[in-house]
């Protein structure tokens, strides 16, 4: 892209940003309506820019990307015509902007505060290594096991309910109020993640290498499962039945009805529970708190439950909607994710370099292109079979 593209893309920025930030000069309120009427294109890439408080947080980080770089990776990438000057349409340089200021698309746009270092080969011995996908096992109460996919679709017999798995989701409603249930769990391997419908309408989400125990149906008195690893949920609203959620660590969640997302993975600093609607009574055994919308409460020591205020949903809650996102994470936090979803190993090699990172990668994307991402920042990384090496 020629320097004065790359003016007029951050000059965009600038002024969808200040909109954003209600800062804008009437001269610049003035150009940037100039911009808008210029083409329908400009409008719909401004509605998208500007519907919401994610795509704000993005522009705010905007200043930290080389922007010249970004636009030819996007472009070689994904339009290789593009790079011998055949192909340079006015929406695509909008599209090309929105990857750059969205960190959409390639997913190697991660920053950190010291100053950015050149970008480094991953150096791979061994086939891709492709990121996780819709799949589990069930557990059924007499001890055997079904595999689960995304392209399965059948209905289960078990005691209590009828049972549907239909495009990567198992459904089950209750076949007689009142009846005779069982206990299944749900599993997730490292590389997987499903969905689930309880029999009460509660719907979850389960992450990699996690597990929900449930029974077939619910008494008339309350609602309980075991959840380990990490799982999101929309309780169904039933006063009379409470929910509650235990984890392996004495911990449980009382819920009315509501949505948070439960952070209980073995190798992770202690439990997290994040509250994004309603109410949740979080129980340690030695104390309890009551969470409000975008609050967070995290326990790392029995005797103690820790309140984060104002909780960063959008990183918490970014493997749901099939993305990493970090904000100012060290590199074990962001190893031990990248583990999880393409089942890899991690291995260090010497010292663990001190470095954050910030920014979205989507998770469909290859290992090596996530790690290709992740050098720019100076960590170099070796690939040996399913282990990753880092290196500082």
């Amino acid at each position: 892209m020629e320097n004065k593209d790359t003016i007029f893309l951050q000059r965009i920025a600038y002024l969808v940003y200040g909109y954003q930030q209600q800062s804008l000069t009437e001269t610049e309120q003035a150009e940037l309506e100039v911009w808008l009427e210029a083409a329908p294109e400009n409008r719909v890439f401004f509605d998208q820019l500007t519907d919401t408080a994610i795509l704000q947080r993005r522009l705010q980080q905007y200043r930290h990307f080389d922007a010249n770089a970004g636009w030819e990776i996007f472009r070689d990438r994904h339009y290789p015509a593009a790079a011998k000057g055949r192909f340079r349409p006015i929406y695509y340089r909008w599209a090309a902007a929105a990857a750059i200021l969205l960190l959409l698309g390639t997913g190697i746009y991660l920053f950190q505060r010291s100053t950015t270092r050149p970008v480094h080969t991953v150096a791979v011995n061994t086939a891709p290594i492709l990121p996780g996908s819709t799949k589990a096992v069930l557990t059924l109460a007499d001890g055997s096991t079904m595999p689960l996919d995304s392209n399965a679709n059948q209905v289960i017999n078990q005691q209590g309910s009828i049972v549907k798995l239909n495009n990567g989701q198992l459904q089950y409603s209750v076949a007689q109020p009142g009846g005779a249930y069982s206990v299944n769990t749900l599993t997730t391997p490292r590389g997987g993640q499903f969905r689930l419908t309880l029999p009460d309408g509660t719907r979850v989400w389960l992450n990699a290498a996690s597990a929900i125990t449930y029974p077939t149906a619910f008494g008339q008195d309350k609602r309980e499962v075991t959840v380990k690893g990490e799982a999101y949920f929309e309780v169904a609203g039933e006063p009379q039945r409470p929910f509650r959620v235990n984890t392996d660590h004495q911990t449980t969640i009382d819920v009315l009805g509501t949505s948070f997302n439960v952070n209980a993975y073995p190798d992770e600093q202690g439990i997290a529970t994040t509250l994004i609607r309603g109410t949740v009574k979080v129980n340690n055994g030695h104390a309890s708190r009551v969470l409000l919308p975008g609050q967070q409460a995290r326990i790392t020591r029995p005797d103690q439950i820790g309140i984060i205020t104002h909780a960063d949903t959008t990183a918490i809650l970014a493997w749901k909607r099939e993305a990493f996102y970090f904000h100012d994470a060290d590199i074990p936090t962001v190893m031990r994710q990248l583990a999880r979803w393409y089942d890899v190993n991690i291995v260090y090699a010497g010292n663990i370099p001190a470095k954050r990172f910030r920014g979205e990668i989507q998770r469909r994307l290859p290992l090596s292109d996530v790690l290709e991402g992740l050098e720019t920042t100076g960590v170099h990384f070796r690939v040996k079979g399913r282990n990753i090496i880092v290196e500082p």
